[in-house]
């Protein structure tokens, strides 16, 4: 006899059940409708199979001809917050109003149901009325039994509505696992609910609230959403769709990157890429890429010939190749091309700033007269990430790189990893005026415009939309950008005396805003943590009982390290993160070698509002760099952000961050909670940053030169 263990009753609660049916389209019983009930949940001793008595709602068991589905789900609640589906079974057919329905669980999950702390069951009934033509679900219903595990139950408070339908009023509903896929829920105020663990996917949400519902761990795919709505992407797991947004070009592809390529971004002869398929279709494109502090000489032919010949320039030129053979190798009308390879330009970034870090793909954004140009077609990825693979076209791993670039894209240990290996997030932004500034700014650049030849850079500092930018800044007599093809602005905290410590883009004002907005919970990731007006904004959220985390990559001391202080086993010391972690901030490290290489810079506030963008906490990136963020919001209006910031709607990146974030703080053998207590000493206040910086001691600009503005030199 099979030895079984019973998860046993710790809350029931029908949230959702359906009044009777007009009598032309309801069975006989139905008057008297029980709603949605379970009953009971039995796991066999593996936990592989898990029974569940459920007793459907008898008004909405369909007819022949009508739609319905039945969908019960197994949820696994972490300590953490997280809820997780450990199992699921869908069907459109039930045995009847009563039934015992057996979950499958895989064997990886079942260890994971066997040492859950909580666990919930989760049954959903979706029914469409018989005369809707839309296919999707005007009636749900969603039954929840708590049950427990090792330790406790799950409180699960019971929610007013009695169905989920157009119109329903679901504000902060309890709903974990909901299996509302396709359902319609136009006009339902889900405000402040929690589906976690659930799906919307296809849902009709084109008129629903949304406005900090915890949807964490939710499907969103192919969701309806309202036409201000942005969507986002969680990288790496989304990765491909940016290769299927390039498939989509019907004209020209423009990107703006720091780094950029890889083996699915750009491809090689024996195996093109995205960028490589859309040149061989007859799709224009065109690459900035950063120019590099490379220390060249000067700006003469000569010394740029000198300098283009370094081998860290050999992935661009890897890039160049790749394109010119896509070319040369047109695709026929038969295979999605026109019989001719479409144009390409390679080329270095403008002089204006110290570094070119926005990472940007423009979709059918410029015209044919290297104009902005947009139409329906027209759509914008902002990202955090720069769509590059390391190592991917270096000659010293590949002597051959010109004309097979990827062959040689390995490690010592390793393959290549995907070109969006990285942990990063991408908006996809259809918003039109959005898209003509991005554009507009993109095409200044790319014609290597100052201060003066451009209205464009001047307006950036003032912006009424979410576009959030470091704009670079001005010599210090404030008449303009330092003269196109002069010596490096910065070096390390060196500030050139040259140049106004003010920056002209709103990056900075932005995220202090952002960050000084939150009254509950503030999320931050990011790459770099610097900058000391971004730190004091952080203590004195926390300073205000306001939770505030923190996740990054950290270099992890060696088991047996000599150094001092670095304390094997722990995080690399750090003073900001000592000054934090003091100040009431919670700091989550990442093993920058071993784990998921955290380089997202994301920030979002009372699961409201948030940012995304190339902005690394650090004075250069603020004030002199290149950089482009967007201001989000799952706010109904998104006229309404607390801090004043415009913004734009994007219910789906606000919760991949979110998701994505609660996923990376969780313990593992590659997170290192910091603890400046436990490790290092105190550490000291940090100063802010001073309006005026001092002058060098020597009193000059730093000597070396970038590559210059424009196409790549040839190399000698």
């Amino acid at each position: 006899m099979t030895r079984r263990f019973v998860l046993p009753l710790v809350a029931l609660v029908v949230v959702a059940v359906m009044p009777p049916l007009a009598a032309a389209s309801s069975p006989a019983n139905a008057a008297v409708s029980s709603g949605v009930r379970v009953l009971s949940a039995t796991a066999n001793k593996a936990g592989t199979r898990v029974v569940v008595r459920v007793a459907w709602d008898r008004a909405l068991i369909a007819r022949p001809g009508n739609r319905e589905r039945f969908t019960l789900r197994l949820l696994r609640h972490l300590a953490s917050g997280r809820t997780v589906k450990i199992a699921e079974l869908s069907r459109t057919r039930t045995s009847g109003a009563s039934e015992r329905a057996t979950i499958r669980v895989t064997k990886r999950n079942a260890k994971l149901l066997r040492s859950a702390r909580r666990v919930t069951v989760t049954a959903t009934q979706q029914y469409d009325t018989p005369a809707d033509a839309d296919k999707r679900f005007e009636h749900n219903r969603v039954a929840l039994r708590a049950v427990s595990g090792k330790a406790g139950g799950l409180v699960i408070k019971p929610c007013s509505v009695k169905t989920i339908k157009p119109g329903a009023d679901l504000r902060r509903c309890k709903l974990p696992g909901a299996a509302l896929a396709s359902a319609d829920l136009s006009h339902v105020n889900l405000s402040y609910a929690s589906l976690q663990g659930g799906s919307l996917a296809g849902a009709k949400l084109v008129t629903t609230d949304l406005t900090g519902t915890n949807l964490i761990d939710v499907a969103l795919d192919h969701a309806i959403w309202p036409a201000t709505e942005q969507g986002g992407l969680s990288l790496p797991a989304d990765g491909d769709d940016i290769v299927a947004a390039i498939g989509r070009a019907k004209s020209r592809v423009d990107v703006v990157s720091y780094t950029f390529g890889g083996p699915d971004i750009v491809g090689q002869a024996s195996k093109p890429g995205a960028l490589m398929t859309a040149v061989r279709k007859g799709v224009d494109v065109r690459i900035i890429l950063n120019s590099g502090n490379k220390g060249c000489a000067s700006l003469s032919p000569a010394d740029q010939q000198a300098c283009a010949a370094k081998s860290s320039f050999d992935g661009t030129y890897a890039i160049q190749s790749s394109l010119q053979w896509a070319q040369n190798n047109p695709l026929p009308a038969a295979q999605g091309g026109t019989g001719a390879g479409g144009n390409f330009i390679v080329q270095f970034s403008s002089q204006n700033y110290q570094i070119t870090h926005q990472k940007s793909i423009l979709i059918d954004m410029i015209g044919a007269n290297g104009q902005p140009s947009i139409g329906p077609s027209s759509v914008a990825l902002v990202s955090t990430g720069n769509l590059g693979t390391y190592g991917w076209g270096d000659s010293y791993k590949n002597p051959d790189y010109l004309t097979n670039p990827a062959a040689g894209c390995t490690t010592p240990t390793a393959a290549c990893a995907d070109d969006w290996s990285a942990r990063d997030f991408t908006i996809l932004v259809e918003d039109q005026p959005l898209l003509a500034r991005i554009a507009a700014v993109y095409v200044s650049d790319t014609n290597c415009e100052t201060w003066v030849t451009t209205p464009i850079y001047g307006q950036l500092l003032g912006s009424t939309m979410a576009d959030t930018w470091a704009n670079g800044t001005l010599l210090s007599d404030g008449s303009g950008y330092p003269s196109m093809g002069t010596s490096a602005f910065y070096g390390g905290d060196s500030i050139n005396p040259g140049l106004q410590a003010t920056p002209q883009g709103n990056s900075r004002e932005r995220t202090l805003k952002l960050i000084g907005s939150a009254s509950k919970t503030l999320i931050v990731y990011n790459e770099e943590m610097a900058d000391p007006d971004v730190l004091n904004a952080l203590a004195t959220a926390s300073k205000n009982e306001v939770d505030v985390e923190v996740v990054m990559a950290s270099t992890i001391c060696p088991n047996k390290s000599i150094k001092t202080p670095c304390v094997s086993g722990q995080p690399a010391p750090s003073t900001a993160f000592d000054f934090l972690v003091k100040n009431g901030v919670k700091v989550t490290l990442l093993d920058s070698q071993q784990g998921l290489y955290i380089h997202a810079k994301a920030i979002v506030a009372d699961s409201i509002d948030g940012f995304i963008g190339s902005e690394n906490f650090g004075y250069g990136s603020m004030n002199y760099n290149r950089e482009l963020g967007l201001m989000l919001t799952n706010r109904d209006d998104p006229a309404k952000v607390a801090s004043g910031i415009p913004s734009i709607q994007s219910v789906e990146g606000i919760s991949k961050i979110e998701s994505a974030f609660l996923a990376d703080s969780q313990p593992s053998p590659n997170t290192y909670p910091y603890s400046s207590a436990k490790a290092y000493p105190a550490g000291t206040p940090i100063p802010p940053v001073p309006s005026v910086w001092p002058a060098n001691p020597a009193g000059t600009a730093f000597s070396d030169f970038n590559m210059a503005c424009g196409p790549l030199p040839a190399r000698g």
